[in-house]
């Protein structure tokens, strides 16, 4: 019965060892890639990648459009309609809108980091898991079956611990990628395919509009003026409904921009901390169970 037991350690540590060797020789994450597991990453990959690109695009767009309102902001057209001097303050039209540009920039940009952290740690996590603490779990084990106990560690238990550790730490990411890729394509790419379609649209108008250049005519003197009033009154009204349109097209990019901003701080932030409690919930409560000690 003794030689039994024996014989039953001997060839599980000959098992351990081996796992442990192929983990550190990275042949373990190799056959994982050619499994299901293997699709889970490049699903993964895939979704950060085209998550990255979609927010570089977005961020652009939105310092666009910010560098466009800079330029006209401020600005105070000033024309003569019937010889009276006027001044249309394009600035007032802008100003509710100005805070909102800049912040939605910067959520842009911090949507951009975290994607880029998220990809990173992905790499990480695949060194990391299998490659260093699968391995390292594994020669405790091994350590455990002989030595079941040093001082008040019960090797086994934190063997058993770590290697469930390892397999979070491997497949986190991909996890948390796999999520935020089904919620998007479930709820959220309706709305950001066509907040980012009328973004564009705005933006073109914006532009389209003139005003930027209407700025550098506010330093037209009154006697010119004078001698084109014709001209001038008609100038007034077009800058006036250049002004209603930009108001229109503000309030609009302001609709657009609140929906992007949804879209991104889920897909960023929420979705990712969320999937990481429940994660870190998950080892919590494996570490607190104890393996059968007859091994």
């Amino acid at each position: 019965m003794i030689m039994k037991e024996k014989y039953k350690k001997l060839l599980i540590s000959i098992v351990v060892l081996a796992i442990a060797a192929l983990s550190y020789l990275s042949l373990i994450d190799a056959f994982f890639q050619k499994t299901f597991l293997g699709e889970f990453d490049k699903k993964g990959s895939k979704y950060l990648n085209e998550t990255i690109e979609r927010a570089v695009y977005t961020f652009a767009i939105a310092r666009g459009i910010n560098g466009v309102i800079s330029v006209i902001q401020g600005t105070n057209v000033a024309v003569s309609p019937a010889g009276v001097g006027l001044q249309l303050s394009v600035g007032e039209v802008l100003d509710p809108v100005n805070d909102l540009v800049e912040h939605f920039s910067w959520i842009m940009l911090m949507s951009c980091i975290s994607l880029g952290i998220q990809k990173i740690l992905m790499e990480i996590g695949m060194w990391l898991g299998f490659k260093i603490m699968l391995s390292f779990s594994m020669l405790l084990l091994f350590i455990g079956l002989w030595i079941p106990q040093i001082s008040r560690w019960d090797l086994k238990t934190w063997a058993y611990k770590l290697t469930l550790i390892s397999l979070v730490i491997r497949f986190c990411i991909p996890a948390v990628s796999v999520v935020s890729e089904n919620t998007y394509h479930l709820f959220l790419k309706k709305q950001y395919d066509e907040s980012i379609a009328s973004l564009e649209k705005a933006s073109r108008e914006i532009k389209d509009a003139g005003l930027a250049d209407e700025s550098k005519k506010e330093s037209e003197n009154y006697l010119d003026a004078l001698k084109k009033m014709y001209e001038n009154t008609k100038e007034s009204v077009d800058i006036r409904s250049k002004i209603l349109f930009l108001k229109d097209k503000i309030s609009d990019y302001a609709g657009y921009t609140v929906n992007l901003i949804i879209v991104f701080v889920l897909q960023t932030v929420l979705i990712p901390l969320c999937v990481l409690w429940f994660l870190s919930r998950f080892v919590m409560y494996i570490s607190s169970i104890r393996p059968n000690r007859e091994v």
